[in-house]
Parts: structure tokens; C-alpha cells; sequence
């Protein structure tokens, strides 16, 4: 894209594009805060449910194809990397993995990976701060990019990023900048450009309650205790939605792509239409055409929409049947509890003579013989606990869950590597997802590394063929991808690769300090360095036997001579 140099001519294609970014994002916005409502409460209108069964699935997916505590990286060099960046690689892949602990990314990722189940994909922009790598998420109606059938954000001709900021911190932004006092004096909220916080109260007057993929359902009613945006049912009311107080400032970052300058060129607005900064993309200095925000995709259903297809949308029919049936099971035990009676043949006020009959001792005498009191019981059929048993197995059915995974006996298993065998081949659907959580890692530990060697003066140290090779992460290639060690970001995948190492381990592919890394317990260090012990030991006790052996031969040949 040309972007001109004419002032109002660049500003009026700038106004032009952040319009066709955000045109579907009010339409998203409330798509979002319905699904947000079933993910958290079980209803549309955030009421909640006896039982929220949504919630529970998206639990146990999330941690079969996500596991915060177990992931290793490893990085594949390209054709172009001297050779000396081989070794270069082996510290700098342990840095990447310890950076990703240390950054708290493990964590923020994995909330990522959640709510990209709610919601279909989530954002997560990384910038260096200080002397350290700091992550934020980005929720997908925080975003717009111009063509919504591209699927990679680095692929789009220009997208934008909107956020808010308290006015102290715009200071702060602009302490250097010559226009600061002007900025300061003309930025304020502008409801032409801003959308109430995803989990407000304020932001369900303006849904459209049915969800896009469930045109069908409903808001189940609660008791009617309800307080302004919170729950309905029995026991404390709240929607976990944050109150603000201080006065925030609606910025906007568009990102257009330069073909002059073959990379991004960043205008930073602050509302109404304040222009903050307008720059070239600074984000990283050696690597052009990329971004600060990696998307989260928990999936690949979709090719040609950026926003993802959400998997809790595909589950809310079966909430609200799920609701509607346990409101049924609830009216029917009611009723056996407290049965509906009649009098026939009596004489005087039914209403006072049953009350009479409802109180505990209480008793009532008819003049006529003939005065009949009659109880119509209801009785509740069985058919409703196997619905609920089937709605049940439908959301482990759209989640992959077989009974084997969930811990659960299944007919006819009656050995453990049956068991495993099962596991494996009912495992197939989640590992699916788990490799699509892989390759947002991948991107995003790879975009970490590289404002590592951006930023960072850290020195690192390798011993290879003699040689001891001291260099920082910049002086290490840029030709270079980021991995995710041996599936190491799924606990589906534990199993299998300690099978994979054991075997290499037998075929003696690798030393045994390789096997406790490729297994990870707990107290590596201090294992490996009590391994070193054990081989040393282990090494004197061959040596020694040899030592034994050889003076034996010597011995047996001097008898020989003799």
C-alpha cells in the first residue's frame, strides 16, 4: 500500500481504513458477550444455570490439549546458518523455554488458549519492557483487520488494536512529545469509537441475545433474584465484571502496510481523532513484517475466516436443553415432595381444611361419610435421568472426550494396554487442537526470542570441540524457527514420548542425561548432577576391572613362560 505524504491525504486514508477494520466489530462485540455469559454462567443473559456443563467441558478440553508446566522448545536452524550456530543453539533453545516461564507467558497463554475456546480466537501481544519480556492478551473484539477471509494477522494489509489507557499514562507516553499539551487538551471519550468493557453490565442492553451459531436458543429464567448484573438462583449474585473508576482514554494503533519502507507503518490515535504518534513499525529492528500480537487458534475448522470458529457457540443448544430439563426434573421432584390434593364430598372452605392437611399435625373433621381426601402424586420418569446422561455424552462428543481419557471404565476393557490402546486412538480429535496450540506457541516463543536478541545484552557460554564459544542472543542467526519440543505442550503426548525416549535410550541414541531431559522430573538439576556422580563411580569401577582383568592376563602368561 502507498501511503501519501500529504497530511490530510494520509489522514483521510487512515480514517478510511480503521472503518473497514472495524466495520463487523460492534456486530462481534455482542456476539462475544453472549458467549462470555454461557461460558461463565450457562445462559445468554448471564442469570446462570443450576448447572453449567459448558464451563466444565471447556475445563477439561483446555487441559488435555494445554499443559503450562511442561513445555520445551527447540529451535530448527535454516540453510543459511553458519555452522557455529548449531551449537549456538542448544543454550539459547533452554533460554527460550526458561523465558517462557519467566515472562509468566506459560500462564497468560494458557487463560489465551481457554477463552479462544469461547470465543474463537484470542490475541496476545508481547513488547519489551524494561530488561524483560512482558505479555498482554488481546481480546478479538480489541482487533480488526481489513480482509477477514485472510488468516494470518502478518498477511493483512492493515489491521488496528484498540485499548484504553488512563490520561496519567498518556502523559507519561508523551513526555517527549512537542505537541504534548495539545494532545493532552483535545483527547476525551468519544462514543462514536468506543465499545463498553466486555464483561460491564452496561453491555447487555445492547445484545442480541440468540447466539450466531444457536439461532434457537434461550435465556433460561432464574428465581428473580437478581442484582444489577449479576447472577441469577440461590446464594451470592456477581458477574466477576472489573469497575474502573479513573478516567480512561479510547487509543487505537492502525498497522498499514509500506510498501515504501517494506513493513508497517503505525499511527497511535487517541479519541476522538487525536493523532499521537505516526512511525515506522519499531517493534523489532532486525525482522520486518511483523507484528507485536500472535493469534491464539485452538483449531483449524475454518480456512478463510480470521476470527475462528468458537467452540462454546456450538454448544449452547445443549446447555439450554440441558437447563430446561433439570427446571423439569426440579417442578417434578417439587411436586412429589408437595403433591397437589382434593376434597370431594366435604363441606365448608377447601382452601382453610387443606392448609389444614399441609401443616405438620394437622387435622380435619368432615360431617359427611362420604368426604374423600385425594393426593395426585406425580411421578417422575425415568427417561429424564437417561436425557440427562445423553446430553451429557453429547458435550463429551463435540469435545473429542471419550470415557477412556476422562478416566473412566468402558465394556470390555480388561487390561491396561488395552486401556492405553484406547486412550491413543480416543485421543485423536484433542491431539488435533493440541497441534494447533502448538503452532501459536511456536510463533509466539519465536517472537519472544527475537526481542531477546533485539534488546537483550545477556552473554552465553558453550563448550564444543575444544573450544569455549561466548556470544549474546543478537550474534546468533536470524535464520531460524522455533519449536515445541517432542509435543511437550500436551499431556496427550507425555506417554508417548517417554516411550520415544526410552526407546532411544535402549537403541543407545542417546546418554542418559539426554533421557532425564527428554523426561523432565522434578529436581533435573540436582538429578543430573547426581548422575554425574553415579558415572564417575560407574566409570572408576570399569576402569578398576579392566585394571584387575589385565593384571590376571599378565599373570596367566608368566605362568605360561614359566
Amino acid at each position: 500500500m502507498i501511503i501519501p505524504k500529504d497530511t490530510i491525504e494520509r489522514a483521510l486514508l487512515y480514517d478510511e481504513l480503521v472503518r473497514q477494520c472495524t466495520a463487523t466489530r460492534m456486530d462481534r462485540f455482542n456476539f462475544y458477550q453472549t458467549l462470555r455469559n454461557y461460558y461463565l454462567f450457562g445462559t445468554a443473559d448471564g442469570r446462570g444455570a443450576p448447572y453449567n456443563k459448558i464451563r466444565a467441558t471447556v475445563s477439561t478440553l483446555n487441559s488435555f490439549i494445554y499443559s503450562p508446566d511442561t513445555m520445551r522448545f527447540s529451535l530448527h536452524l535454516g540453510t543459511e546458518a553458519p555452522p557455529d550456530d548449531v551449537f549456538k543453539a542448544v543454550p539459547l533453545a533452554k533460554e527460550v523455554s526458561e523465558l517462557w516461564r519467566t515472562s509468566n507467558a506459560h500462564i497468560l497463554f494458557g487463560m489465551g488458549v481457554r477463552w479462544a475456546h469461547v470465543y474463537g480466537v484470542m490475541g496476545m501481544k508481547t513488547m519489551w519492557r524494561g530488561n524483560g519480556i512482558r505479555g498482554y492478551l488481546v481480546e478479538p473484539h480489541q482487533l480488526g483487520v481489513l480482509r477477514e477471509d485472510f488468516m494470518n494477522i502478518d498477511d493483512q494489509e492493515a489491521f488496528t488494536h484498540h485499548y484504553t489507557i488512563t490520561k496519567t499514562q498518556l502523559a507519561s507516553m508523551l513526555e517527549y512529545n512537542p505537541r504534548r499539551d495539545a494532545i493532552l487538551h483535545r483527547v476525551g471519550r468519544s462514543m462514536t469509537d468506543t465499545l463498553p468493557p466486555l464483561s460491564s453490565g452496561l453491555s447487555r442492553l445492547i445484545i442480541g441475545s440468540p447466539v450466531g451459531g444457536a439461532p434457537g436458543s434461550v435465556a433460561i429464567p432464574g428465581n428473580g433474584n437478581m442484582v444489577d448484573g449479576g447472577i441469577g438462583g440461590r446464594g451470592p449474585t456477581y458477574d466477576y465484571a472489573p469497575r474502573i473508576e479513573a478516567e480512561l482514554i479510547d487509543m487505537c494503533d492502525l498497522y498499514v502496510w509500506d510498501d515504501a519502507q517494506d513493513d508497517y507503518q503505525v499511527c497511535t490515535r487517541a479519541a476522538p481523532d487525536v493523532v499521537v504518534y505516526d512511525r515506522p513499525n519499531s517493534w523489532l529492528g532486525h525482522v520486518k513484517g511483523l507484528s507485536p500480537i500472535t493469534m491464539i487458534r485452538p483449531d483449524f475448522e475454518l480456512y478463510d475466516y480470521f476470527w475462528g470458529d468458537s467452540f462454546v457457540a456450538g454448544l449452547t443448544w445443549l446447555q439450554d436443553w440441558r437447563t430446561e430439563r433439570i427446571f423439569d426434573l426440579r417442578a417434578a421432584m417439587g411436586k412429589q415432595f408437595d403433591p397437589a390434593m382434593s376434597i370431594t364430598g366435604g363441606v365448608g372452605i377447601a382452601e382453610e381444611k387443606l392448609l389444614a392437611l399441609r401443616t405438620r399435625g394437622g387435622r380435619v373433621n368432615f360431617p359427611m361419610p362420604n368426604a374423600k381426601v385425594t393426593e395426585h402424586k406425580t411421578e417422575i420418569p425415568a427417561q429424564i435421568w437417561s436425557d440427562l446422561k445423553e446430553l451429557d455424552a453429547m458435550f463429551d462428543d463435540q469435545a473429542g472426550l471419550g470415557s477412556v481419557l476422562q478416566g473412566k471404565g468402558e465394556p470390555g476393557v480388561r487390561s491396561r494396554g488395552q486401556a492405553d490402546m484406547m486412550a491413543r486412538l480416543g485421543s485423536s480429535r484433542p491431539k488435533e487442537r493440541a497441534v494447533a496450540v502448538e503452532e501459536s506457541a511456536e510463533t509466539l516463543a519465536g517472537r519472544m526470542l527475537r526481542l531477546k536478541q533485539d534488546h537483550s545484552e545477556q552473554r552465553f557460554q558453550i563448550v564444543t570441540e575444544g573450544r569455549e564459544l561466548t556470544f549474546t542472543a543478537e550474534q546468533f542467526t536470524k535464520d531460524y524457527e522455533v519449536k515445541v519440543d517432542g509435543h511437550s505442550s500436551s499431556p496427550i503426548f507425555v506417554e508417548d514420548r517417554k516411550h520415544d525416549a526410552i526407546t532411544l535410550r535402549e537403541q543407545k541414541a542417546i546418554d542418559r542425561e539426554t533421557l532425564l531431559d527428554m523426561f523432565d522430573p522434578p529436581n533435573l538439576q540436582d538429578l543430573k548432577e547426581r548422575l554425574k556422580k553415579i558415572e564417575a563411580a560407574e566409570l572408576k569401577a570399569h576402569e578398576q576391572e579392566l585394571q584387575a582383568i589385565a593384571q590376571g592376563q599378565g599373570k596367566a602368561h608368566k605362568g605360561k613362560k614359566e
